[in-house]
Formats: structure tokens, C-alpha cells, sequence
């Protein structure tokens, strides 16, 4: 064993056992080379047997030892005085990390004080934290045996921690997360600081993930190498270096970066959801996740979608209300560009000097006033329906392997202005809908006992709704196990439009059926469509109807009720054809991406969703592309897997608010959403479907994990569109991080009759599968429930 003090590079050479992990870790990079603060190491053979316990109040180091501590301390080079660190044998290890369990005494300036350091170092192993520290990972041997380090101080400007990875073990999307402090990092690591962030991709050339300014002002550009992106690629030296991915521990001052300490990373990593600056690229403008942002749009935007179909709708939905591009940009009133990304997630602008130009706010309500109020279901049905139809029954009358990419594309952009002229109409079909809705909800909170506990969506089921007609064909192929094949492919040919994503480089129910095979095996399972089944048409709204009562006033609730319920089918037959169009864009964009593969730009054919349109469209009208494509689409690709952690504010910036002659009417351009503060013990969002109901989380993070859902269960997803509906008859209630009381999947939950609340934000990244929840849909609250 080793009995006399001894230099940092000598500890790499010494088992763990005598210098503890602390001390061998420094060795190791001193040894390899790496930048860290001079000092030494007192083994464990350097103490006495009794050195750590309370009767012992020395440093308890044998005799000879406190000359050659005294010896060593003189020649280190310490202006800034030095850090007193244990090491303990069951420290810094690959399987524990005993962070913070036991003591660490900085700015040591006299070799008295550095004694008495050692000394606390010695004691705090048999700390009762620590003991319980040690029993909670099983460790429960007694305290280990301790060395300490003795390192220089230094006066840095910066200091923080760096994870390598996010795990363990380190996999090609993890990030590079740094935390830092101005100064020295003590606060950090007490956990009493909160840090500046920024996250790092592990791949050269280290480019920031997320946009914060912090990562921006320290991390450099391409052209200027910045101290954080040479601490990376110094962290991740020391990962290969030491064989896994590393916690830490660094301090910058004016000769550069320097490493206080590296540890196994013993646990995963989390990343927090509210990472990132979210400024928007055009300053001073304000910008919400309103309308199709929210509960259409849940994760960040491909590339390609992001530059074509995403304006093309806004656009179309824009010339609604603001009349063509040409008009709206000569009036001030109307922000250009109206559409944006903010860390890869869809905003609509929302900075109208409305109250700036009184006699033009005027004009423009009375334009948007007229487009709603126009017969707006009639140029549906009459004009953009059929168009819709025909147009897609002329682009498919050849195969697109049969046409050349400049006819594929420009038939995909067809599609694309037929969807956009689609999704304008539906802007005023919406407004009937909804503010049908919302009168009969009116009309049934007033009417005393009659209607007490009668709900809106209690009366708006009942019809041959296509919704239900889509349920009850999942339930005949529950029921012909031998002739499933030939059903299913009926029904995609039916209903197999809809999708989980407006975003084209999501896979539809046509491209991937699994979730609905998971459906129709979960029903034959249960011999039933699910808690109930869904509504049966025809017996879900006669009985309720029955007690609007008769009289003036049952004359005008049954009014309201037949005006409200011919728009909820209106809504229900709107949003089933909105998509009609995205297998064939779809399609045709894969096909493209085959001919890229086929001339050695793409590795996939869906990675053309990662190209911008821009790109695409010089490719197809040069057939020349670029060779840095590749590498480009695979940062593109992770960027996007990075961004869907992230949890989106619904206005940008924070405090941005919609005035309009001195009153706020932010809530308004919403559409439904209410934010509530979280509880200590669950979460809150809209109120979208009432009632409430307990069970346990599914949460679901990708289609492809449908079949994970129970009977009862409380489903937990990001969004809900169209296609998730046959999910929603399976489940106790619903609960999603977007969406509010006017989206598609509250109106569902509201016609099934179950509780649903909506625009948590962080439901699925908080919950957890098997968590018992209950759901409160009157209150707009999740709360996660402690069982004994």
C-alpha cells in the first residue's frame, strides 16, 4: 500500500483502492495529457486507522506523512490558495458516483487550514448522508476508505459541468449539455445557481443544437472557434480516452479551458424542456403556436414542409381575411411574413397594430366578418370539395415512377394549392362550428334543472358521423378475423388519408397500419370498440334531446341544438376529406427521394423531407444537387429528433400580448387555450372534454406504439388529429401536451364522452406509462396520484 503522498500523474499508476476514484480519474488525464490544475494526492496508506472518526480531530495522517503533505504544499504553485477534495475508494466509479456525499473544502490558503481540510475530507465519510447515500445504492459495507486530492485553485471567468452524453452509454443522436456559472462553480454544483445552458452536437463540428445566446456568444461560428466548442471536443477526448461517457467538472480563465474533475456518467441525463432561446429571427415581432400551429403541428417542422405546404396554407388561409399577397403587403396592418419557425416549431404572427390604425382595423374586421358570415358551407361543398376531388383524380391518372421529377413535383404542387384553398375555407367553416358549440353550451348552463349535468358534446353524437362509421368498420374486422386483410385494405381506402401530422414527412395509416392493427386486435380481444363502445348513431343525443323541453324556450334550445348539430357534422365530414390530398404528396416526395438515392445524394428516399423546397425544386430543374447533401440531411435530421424535447411556449416572446384599444384579446387569438400554473403533485392545461376519471398512463410517444394501450387506460400523447381517433374509444380519458377546447381531438373526446384535457405540454414528458392519473375535465387538471 502506498505510504507517502504522491503527485497526481503517479496516482493513474495506483489501484483505486489507495488513491480512490477521485484521485485516479485526475491521474488519468494528467497522464493523458489534459489540461488540469497541479496538485497531489494523500493515500489512503498515509492515515491512520482512526483518521475520519469524531475523537480524532485532526487530519489524522501518520507522522511521517505531515512533512512530506508540509513538502508538497510548499512547492505547489497556488495563488489562488487550493481545493481540498476526498477521494474515496467507492468514488467516481463506473456504477456510483457519490456526488456531493462527502466534503470538499476551496480556498485553502495556510498549511494549518489545508490540515484541518484533510481532516473534514476524513470525517465526512462516516457522515450520516452519506450512510444513507451508501445504503440506497447498496452499498452497505460500512465507509469506504478515503484519500484526498490537494489541486490549485484558479480564478476563472467561467466554471460549470459537462455531460458527454446523456447516458451510460453513448449513442449517435445524444447531446453535449453544458451548464456554467460566471466565476467559480460552486453554486452549480450546490444546486442553488441556476446555470447558463447550451447543448452541443457530439459530431464535428460540435454546431450548437438548440439556439441560446449564451451558446452562440461562447460556443463561436464556423468561422471562429469559441472556448465552448473547444471544451467539447476536449470532453469528448476525454470520453474515448477513458472508455465512457464522462460528467465533468471545468473551469475557464485566461489561458484556457482546464478539467477539475471527470466520473463515469452513472445514471441518464435529462434535458430540460424549456431549453433554448425562444426569440424569433425577425426582431421585434410576436409570434403565437396558434390554429394549425397547435393542435395540428405538435412537433418541429421537416425542412421540406417548413418551405412549402406550411406558407402555402398560411397564405391561402391569409387571403381569407387580408385579401392576395400583393394587398396584404401594402397594408400595414398585416405582418409579412406571417408564417415562421422558432426552434423548429410552427408560430403564426400576432403583431397587428390594430389600435395603431383604428379605420383600417375597421375595414379588416368587416372583410373578416364578411368571409365568416358569407355562405361559406356552400363554396365548401360546391367549389373546394369537388376541386379538391377532381384535381386529385387528374394527378393520378399515371404512375409517378411513369413521369419525370419535373411533372412529379409540379403535381405535388397542385395538390399543395388545392389542400392550401382547402384549409382557407375550413377557417370559416370553423367559426360556425365552433360558435355552435359554444351557443347550445350557453344555452344548456342556463337552463336551470332541466338541463343540469346535459352537455354539449352529449348532444352533438348521435349522428351517422364519419368518425363513427370509422369505428364501427374497426369493429366489423375485430369480428372477421379470417377476412381482416380484405377489410383493412377497405378501410385505408376509406379513411387511410388521415393523418397523425399535417407534416408530410410523417407516415400515414397507408404507409404504416400498425396502429390500427393494434386497435382491431385490442377489440377482439375485448369483444367491444372500447370503455362503452363508441357512440352508437342514433342513441347517443334522442335521449338527452328529450330535456330541452317543450315551450318558447325548449322551441329555442331545440333550435340552437339542430343549428349546432348540423355543424358538428359539417366539422366532422371537413376535417375527414382536409387530408386528402397527403398520401399522394407524400408519395410523390418519396418518389423523388428515390431518384436522389439513385444518383448518390440521399442515403433514403425520406430523406428528401430534410431537403428545403428550395433545394428540391434546383435538383429537379438542374438535375444537379449537392455532394454535402448527405451531411447535411443527417444534421438536419438529428436537429429535428433534438427539437422534439423541447416544449414550446405558446407566444413568443413570453410577455408578447394582443391589445386592441387598451384591451388585451390575446386569450381570443388562442382559440381555446388556458393556461393554468402546474401543482406540486400534477399538471394543468384546457378543460376540453368534463368529467373525471382515474386510471393508469399509456403514454405514447410514436404511432407505432398503439398496441401498447389497455382497455381504460388514460392515454397520454403530444396531439391529437383525425387518425388517432380510433385510440380515443379504447381509452378512460385522454390527456395532451397541445391542442384546446376548439381542436379536433377535444371534440371527439367530448362526443365520446370522455374526460380529455389538453395543452399540458409536458404530459409526456413528466408522466410516466403505469402512473395512476386522474383526470379532471371540468377543471383542466392531471393529478398524478401517490399510492400507498
Amino acid at each position: 500500500m502506498a505510504e507517502r503522498v504522491v503527485s497526481l500523474a503517479e496516482a493513474a499508476g495506483l489501484p483505486v483502492e489507495q488513491v480512490g476514484g477521485k484521485a485516479k480519474g485526475l491521474g488519468r488525464l494528467v497522464a493523458a495529457g489534459f489540461p488540469v490544475p497541479p496538485g497531489f494526492c494523500l493515500p489512503v496508506g498515509v492515515f491512520a486507522a482512526s483518521a475520519g472518526r469524531e475523537e480524532d480531530g485532526g487530519p489524522g495522517l501518520l507522522p511521517d506523512a505531515v512533512a512530506e503533505v508540509r513538502a508538497r504544499w510548499e512547492a505547489l504553485h497556488a495563488p489562488h490558495g487550493v481545493a481540498v477534495r476526498s477521494s474515496a475508494t467507492s468514488e467516481d466509479g463506473a456504477v456510483s458516483s457519490a456526488a456531493g456525499q462527502y466534503e470538499s473544502i476551496l480556498g485553502v490558503r495556510t498549511f494549518e487550514e489545508l490540515l484541518a481540510a484533510v481532516g473534514r475530507c476524513q470525517r465526512s465519510r462516516h457522515s450520516a448522508a452519506a450512510g444513507v447515500y451508501r445504503d440506497r445504492i447498496g452499498l452497505a459495507d460500512g465507509a469506504p476508505a478515503m484519500a484526498v486530492v490537494v489541486q490549485a485553485m484558479l480564478d476563472p471567468t467561467w466554471a460549470g459541468v459537462l455531460f458527454t452524453a446523456e447516458s451510460p452509454a453513448a449513442e449517435d443522436g445524444h447531446l453535449v449539455l453544458v451548464e456554467a456559472v460566471e466565476g467559480l462553480g460552486t453554486g452549480l454544483v450546490d444546486g442553488v445557481v441556476e446555470p447558463e445552458r447550451a447543448v452541443f452536437s457530439r459530431s464535428e463540428p460540435h454546431a450548437p443544437a438548440f439556439s441560446t445566446s449564451f451558446g452562440e456568444r461562447m460556443g463561436g461560428t464556423e468561422g471562429r472557434e469559441g472556448p465552448l466548442r473547444s471544451l467539447v471536443r476536449t470532453a469528448l477526448a476525454v470520453e474515448k480516452a477513458l472508455g465512457a461517457p464522462q460528467d465533468i467538472e471545468w473551469a475557464l480563465d485566461g489561458a484556457g479551458v482546464h478539467l477539475l474533475q471527470a466520473r463515469p456518467i452513472t445514471a441518464a441525463v435529462p434535458l430540460p424542456t424549456r431549453f433554448g432561446d425562444w426569440a424569433a429571427e425577425v426582431p421585434g415581432t410576436r409570434w403565437a403556436r396558434m390554429s394549425i400551429c397547435d393542435s395540428w403541428l405538435s412537433d418541429p417542422l421537416s425542412p421540406l414542409f417548413a418551405t412549402t405546404l406550411f406558407p402555402t396554407l398560411i397564405d391561402r388561409w391569409a387571403t381569407n381575411w387580408g385579401g392576395p399577397t400583393g394587398q396584404r403587403a401594402r397594408n400595414p396592418l398585416i405582418p409579412e411574413p406571417m408564417h415562421g419557425t422558432v426552434n423548429g416549431f410552427a408560430y403564426l404572427r400576432f403583431d397587428f397594430p390594430l389600435s395603431r390604425h383604428p379605420l383600417r382595423t375597421l375595414r379588416l374586421t368587416a372583410r373578416w366578418l364578411g368571409f365568416h358570415l358569407s355562405p361559406v358551407e356552400r363554396r365548401w361543398r360546391e367549389e373546394v370539395l369537388p376541386a379538391l376531388r377532381d384535381g386529385l383524380e387528374r394527378v393520378r391518372d399515371t404512375p409517378l415512377a411513369d413521369l419525370s421529377s419535373a411533372e412529379v413535383l409540379r403535381r405535388i404542387r397542385t395538390v399543395e394549392e388545392l389542400s392550401a384553398r382547402y384549409w382557407a375555407v375550413i377557417g370559416g367553416l370553423a367559426w360556425h362550428w365552433n360558435a355552435g358549440e359554444w351557443l347550445l353550451g350557453k344555452v344548456l348552463a342556463r337552463g336551470g334543472r332541466r338541463t343540469a349535468g346535459l352537455t354539449a358534446g352529449a348532444l352533438l353524437v348521435g349522428e351517422d358521423r364519419l368518425a363513427h362509421q370509422a369505428d364501427r368498420a374497426l369493429d366489423r374486422i375485430a369480428a372477421a378475423p379470417e377476412d381482416e386483410e380484405r377489410l383493412l385494405d377497405a378501410y385505408l381506402r376509406r379513411f387511410g388519408h388521415l393523418v397523425y401530422s399535417l407534416d408530410p414527412a410523417e407516415p400515414t395509416a397507408i404507409d404504416d397500419p400498425s396502429m390500427l392493427r393494434s386497435v382491431i386486435a385490442g377489440r377482439r380481444r375485448d369483444g367491444t370498440g372500447g370503455p362503452g363502445g363508441p357512440p352508437v348513431p342514433g342513441s347517443g343525443a334522442a335521449g338527452p334531446a328529450r330535456r330541452l323541453g317543450r315551450g318558447p324556450l325548449g322551441r329555442v334550445r331545440h333550435r340552437v341544438h339542430r343549428w349546432a348539430n348540423h355543424w358538428s357534422g359539417v366539422r366532422d365530414e371537413a376535417l375527414h376529406h382536409f387530408t386528402l390530398g397527403w398520401p399522394f404528396m407524400r408519395a410523390g416526395y418519396l418518389e423523388l427521394g428515390r431518384r436522389l438515392v439513385g444518383a448518390g445524394l440521399l442515403d433514403t428516399d425520406d430523406d428528401v423531407f430534410y431537403l428545403t423546397g428550395e433545394e428540391l425544386s434546383g435538383w429537379v430543374g438542374t438535375a444537379t444537387g449537392d455532394a454535402r447533401w448527405r451531411d447535411l440531411v443527417h444534421r438536419r435530421r438529428l436537429r429535428r429528433q433534438w427539437q422534439r424535447r423541447l416544449d414550446p411556449p405558446d407566444v413568443v416572446p413570453a410577455d408578447a400580448r394582443i391589445v386592441l384599444f387598451g384591451s388585451d384579446i390575446t386569450s381570443l387569438a388562442l382559440f381555446g387555450v388556458e393556461r393554468q400554473e402546474d401543482r406540486a403533485d400534477g399538471l394543468s392545461g384546457s378543460a376540453v372534454s368534463p368529467g373525471s376519471y382515474t386510471g393508469r398512463a399509456r403514454v405514447i410517444q410514436e404511432i407505432s406504439e398503439a398496441d401498447t394501450l389497455e382497455k381504460g387506460e388514460v392515454l397520454v400523447v403530444r396531439q391529437v388529429t383525425p387518425a388517432w381517433a380510433p385510440l380515443l374509444a379504447r381509452a378512460g380519458a385522454v390527456v395532451a401536451d397541445v391542442g384546446g377546447a376548439l381542436s379536433h381531438g377535444s371534440v371527439v373526446a367530448r362526443e365520446y364522452g370522455i374526460p380529455a384535457v389538453m395543452g399540458v405540454r409536458t404530459a409526456t414528458s413528466r408522466i410516466t406509462s403505469g402512473t395512476l392519473l386522474t383526470v379532471d375535465g371540468d377543471a383542466g387538471t392531471v393529478q398524478l396520484r401517490v399510492e400507498p
